[in-house]
């Protein structure tokens, strides 16, 4: 072998060792919910962003202009338009009938024009009614993306027949239709395998996220666990219909034990893909603000990533580089075997409680029916599991709170609780929040 083919041997194999050093690290935290460091520095920043999201492309009441505009003017770094079973992104046009006292009032239309310049406003007669035509996300980027410090993400909230089964597909680049399975479970997996065969085909990352498990017939404990691991659901909705803390009466455990029992109950046999929590808006109302509405503001998710574009957000995602917040901002988030620590970027005159919450291994898995007061069991309810699930390991206030693992545990995830209600809650005396990823203990 010639010095100059020993060089080149050289530089390939220093070059490969660095590829992987760079690339194997993202892939395990995403395959096995592994070490994670996640705070500001080395060309990565936290982003906010809310992912669910509604206009007048279907159920919300405003026009999408109106409702990226609150979320431009108030410092948010991505947002996802996810209408339900549409995609905004200029392929079809959509005319909303201009009527006094309606959803799209000739009064919103003036102000929309006053914001945004009458040239914006297109408006055209459809069988003899004033119509105002929607914008899509094309013209939408063009006007807030250029400030360089927002961007808008596609999305769509795909919506089946049921009522239970609504799921966020974001970054896709073409409509995911409902699909229509057997059981929840499988129609739940038959719209994540959807998505990520588009990712695959187009070499665009995607994620989906399983939408408010607690709203209408909700989506039960049973139905997550049996859905395939290593996806993402809202541990966090800030619409008024969705019972975050539970409901006696339904059977519906809060969403932060949803999430516990998932994780053991998947991760009990061995290694698997940790279930990872969103918190969002699902925004549906932006001119009235009360509690019981879908207010914009109540949730949100903080996202570690190098920039600010759609790839670069949604691959952060994909590694579960991101915690779920309803008020409270994490600046550091770092979690390894050895200990789980939280730093906390803290307001004045606000107290914090940091909990570690987990799951020993070798825990009590055994589950029984919610019964109704005539010993018949709820519809639709999720079992009860056993205390041994989801234990608070270990709790403390302040700015910064560290949990040392035993090795003993499946998991350990934190959340913050402070002591400040939110100016707008979901339900009366709702504090603000954040909500950590999952480290998983190898």
């Amino acid at each position: 072998m010639t010095p100059s083919t020993t060089r080149r041997c050289f530089i390939f194999r220093w070059a490969f060792l660095v590829i992987v050093a760079l690339v194997m690290p993202p892939l395990i935290a995403m395959a096995e919910g592994g070490p994670f460091d996640l705070r500001e520095g080395g060309g990565k920043k936290w982003f906010k962003g809310n992912t669910h999201t509604h206009t007048l492309w279907s159920d919300g009441d405003a026009a999408p202009e109106w409702a990226t505009a609150w979320y431009y003017d108030r410092d948010y770094h991505f947002l996802c338009l996810s209408d339900h079973n549409v995609m905004n992104d200029g392929s079809i046009e959509k005319w909303h009938p201009v009527l006094e006292g309606e959803i799209l009032s000739p009064d919103h239309v003036d102000k929309i024009a006053e914001r945004f310049g009458a040239d914006w406003v297109v408006e055209k007669e459809i069988d003899g009614k004033r119509h105002m035509q929607l914008k899509a996300l094309p013209d939408l980027r063009e006007h807030f993306e250029e400030s360089g410090k927002f961007i808008l993400i596609t999305a769509e909230e795909v919506t089946g027949s049921s009522p239970s089964v609504h799921i966020n597909a974001i970054n896709t680049q073409k409509l995911v239709l409902p699909r229509f399975g057997k059981s929840i479970p499988e129609m739940i997996d038959l719209v994540f395998g959807e998505v990520e065969q588009q990712s695959k085909d187009s070499g665009v990352p995607m994620v989906a996220h399983i939408d408010h498990p607690n709203w209408g017939d909700g989506v039960t404990t049973e139905e997550l666990i049996a859905a395939a691991p290593g996806r993402y659901f809202e541990v966090y909705n800030g619409h008024g219909g969705v019972r975050n803390w539970g409901s006696t009466s339904r059977g519906y455990p809060p969403t932060d034990r949803h999430w516990d029992i998932v994780l053991s109950m998947q991760l009990k046999d061995g290694p698997s893909k940790p279930l990872y929590g969103f918190g969002t808006d699902d925004t549906h109302a932006y001119f009235e603000q009360r509690i019981g509405l879908a207010n914009a503001g109540r949730g949100w998710t903080m996202v570690l990533a190098k920039s600010l574009d759609a790839n670069s957000i949604v691959r952060a995602m994909q590694q579960g580089h991101f915690y779920a917040s309803s008020g409270v901002s994490l600046k550091s988030i770092k979690a390894n075997k050895k200990r789980y620590r939280i730093k906390i970027d803290a307001e004045d005159g606000v107290t914090y409680t940091t909990q570690f919450i987990g799951t020993m291994k070798g825990f009590d898995a055994s589950s029984s029916p919610v019964l109704d007061a005539d010993g018949n069991q709820i519809a639709r309810a999720s079992h009860r599991y056993s205390d041994d699930i989801g234990q608070v390991l270990h709790e403390t206030t302040g700015k910064s709170a560290t949990y040392k693992l035993t090795g003993d545990e499946l998991y350990v995830r934190a959340k913050i609780v402070s002591s400040k209600i939110q100016d707008n809650p979901f339900a009366k005396g709702d504090l603000e929040s954040a909500w950590a990823p999952p480290f998983v203990n190898p």
